[in-house]
C-alpha cells in the first residue's frame, strides 16, 4: 500500500530494517502471515509509525482478513489525520465486510485528502453495490488514469456527443471500441452495444469492436441477432493509428457513463438479454426422466500477477475439500456431471474425475464452450467469466460466491439485476464454502433445479 522509509535512528534502523525485508520477500510470494508477523514485529518496535500500520493492515486484507485490517487502517487514520491512504485501507476493508455505505464514505474521505484515480475506482465498485449506477459509472471513468492500468488506448475517446459522432461519419470513421481487464468484464457491458446502436443511422459505419482473439469467434456469433452487429476484429498488442480521429475510440466499460450523458447506466434500461445468442446443438427436455445435466467449475482465472489478483483467486476458487463435496453431493443426487474447468485448475478433480460424464475439451475456446453450454440444464460456476458468459447466454446458472464478493453481486441478494437467469449461493461467512455448498446441494436435492429449461 505504501512504503516505509528513513526517520528512524540508526540503531533502530539495525533492527527494522531485517524485519522490513523479510516482509518484503514475503508479500513477494503472497505469504501475507509471515508478511502480518514481521510488520506486527516492526508496529511493536516503532508503534507511532502510520506507515507500519497500514503495511500491516494492507498485508491483513490481502489475506482476506478485513476486519483486523480495519483496525490497523483506523490506527494508521489515527496517527496521521492528513494522510489519504488509510482512508482509502479503511474502505477497502468495509467493502469486504460488505459495508458498502461506510466503505463509500471512507473513499471520499481518501479522496478529499489525496486524490489518486485508483480510489475513485475503488469508490465506482463500491457505488455499483449500492446501485448507484449513474454516480458509480462516472466515477469509473477515473480508472483510466491509473498508470498500472495501461490503457491499450490513451486519450479521452469519444465523448459520447451525436455531433462526434456525425462528424466521423460524414469521414467514413468507424466508432472503435475496444475491452479492456478480463474477459467477464467484456462479456458483462456487451449490453450496452445495443444502445449505442440506437445513436447510429443506416448509413453511418458499422462500429468496430476489437477485443481479445479468444473472444472473436464467440462474438461474431453470439452478437449476429443486432440489427447491425459490429464489426470483430482480434485487439492488436498496440492501437491503429486514426490520423485525424485519434478521439474516435471508446473503451467498452465507458459507455454506460458516455451514452446520454450516463441515461443508460442502469444495467436494466438495456434490457434482460440474452446478449449472446447460439443455435442449441439440441434441446434438452428437462422432466423426460433422464439424468440433468449439470455443468461444473470450480476455479476462478489463475491471475497471480499481483497481490490482489492472488488474493481473488485463492478467495472466489473452491479448494479440494469443498469441491469434493459439491461434485459427490450433485452426483448422488442423480445430476450427470460435466466438467467445464479449463487450465491447471482441471487437475483439482482428478480424484472424483469418474463422476464426471463429460468433459470441455482443454483446447475449447470460448465459442465451443459457449455451445457445450448450451446443451446442459444448469450450470454451476465460482465467480469467474463463466458466470458472465452463462448468465448472457440466459442459462440457468447457480454462482457461488465468497462472503466478500464483488460489489458487483450486491449484498444478501440470491438473485442478479445483470443476468436474470442467475441464482446467488453465498458463504454465510468468510470462508465458509460448506455452508454455501450445502444450501445448494440442498436446493438441489428438494428438486430446484428440475423446472429449470435452458434457453431453446
Amino acid at each position: 500500500m505504501n512504503q516505509t522509509a528513513g526517520a528512524w535512528d540508526a540503531a533502530l534502523r539495525q533492527r527494522l530494517l531485517p524485519l522490513l525485508h523479510r516482509a518484503q520477500i514475503a508479500e513477494q510470494h503472497g505469504d501475507w502471515d509471515r508478511a502480518a508477523q514481521a510488520y506486527q514485529e516492526a508496529v511493536a518496535l516503532v508503534p507511532a509509525d502510520h506507515r507500519l500500520c497500514s503495511n500491516l493492515g494492507n498485508v491483513l486484507w490481502l489475506a482476506d482478513q478485513p476486519e483486523a485490517a480495519l483496525g490497523w487502517f483506523e490506527r494508521a487514520s489515527t496517527l496521521a489525520p492528513a494522510e489519504g491512504l488509510p482512508w482509502r485501507g479503511i474502505g477497502n476493508a468495509l467493502r469486504d465486510l460488505q459495508r458498502f455505505g461506510p466503505a463509500a464514505r471512507a473513499y471520499r474521505r481518501s479522496g478529499d485528502l489525496q486524490s489518486d484515480p485508483l480510489t475513485g475506482w475503488n469508490l465506482s465498485q463500491t457505488l455499483i453495490g449500492l446501485e448507484r449506477y449513474r454516480e458509480a459509472f462516472t466515477r469509473a471513468e477515473e480508472r483510466l488514469a491509473i498508470e498500472a492500468l495501461e490503457a491499450w488506448r490513451a486519450g479521452p475517446g469519444w465523448n459520447g456527443s451525436q455531433e462526434e459522432l456525425q462528424r466521423a461519419s460524414a469521414a467514413g470513421i468507424p466508432l472503435q471500441i475496444w475491452s479492456e481487464q478480463g474477459f467477464g468484464d467484456t462479456l458483462q457491458h456487451l449490453r450496452w452495444l445495443q444502445p449505442l446502436s440506437l445513436h447510429l443511422t443506416a448509413q453511418d459505419p458499422v462500429p468496430q469492436l476489437l477485443v481479445e482473439e479468444a473472444l472473436v469467434p464467440l462474438l461474431r456469433e453470439g452478437l449476429r441477432w443486432m440489427t447491425r452487429p459490429p464489426q470483430m476484429f482480434a485487439k492488436p498488442a498496440a492501437p491503429p493509428p486514426q490520423a485525424g480521429w485519434e478521439q474516435h475510440h471508446i473503451a467498452l466499460q465507458s459507455l454506460p457513463a458516455r451514452l446520454d450523458g450516463g441515461a443508460w447506466s442502469h444495467p436494466l434500461r438495456c434490457g434482460p438479454g440474452p446478449w449472446l445468442q447460439l443455435p442449441r446443438a439440441q434441446q434438452r427436455r428437462t422432466g423426460d426422466g433422464s439424468p440433468l445435466r449439470v455443468g461444473v467449475l470450480w476455479a476462478a482465472g489463475r491471475k497471480l500477477d499481483d497481490g490482489f489478483t492472488r488474493r481473488e483467486y485463492s478467495k472466489r476458487s473452491l479448494p479440494a475439500a469443498a469441491l469434493g463435496s459439491l461434485l459427490e453431493g450433485l452426483a448422488a443426487a442423480g445430476a450427470g456431471l460435466v466438467g467445464l474447468q479449463h487450465g491447471n485448475d482441471r487437475e483439482r478433480a482428478e480424484a472424483w474425475r469418474g463422476l464426471l460424464v463429460e468433459e470441455l475439451p482443454a483446447t475449447a475456446d470460448f465459442l465451443a464452450t459457449a455451445q457445450l453450454l448450451l446443451t446442459l440444464d444448469l450450470v454451476i460456476t465460482v465467480d469467474t467469466a463463466m458466470a458472465h458468459l452463462a448468465g448472457c447466454l440466459g442459462m440457468p446458472t447457480w454462482v457461488l460466491l465468497p462472503w466478500s464478493a464483488d460489489p458487483r453481486w450486491l449484498r444478501q441478494r440470491s438473485d442478479s439485476p445483470w443476468y436474470p437467469s442467475l441464482r446467488l449461493f453465498r458463504q454465510p461467512r468468510t470462508g465458509d464454502w460448506p455452508g454455501a455448498i450445502a444450501a445448494l446441494l440442498q436446493a438441489f436435492r428438494a428438486g430446484e433445479a428440475a423446472g429449470i429449461s435452458a434457453p431453446g
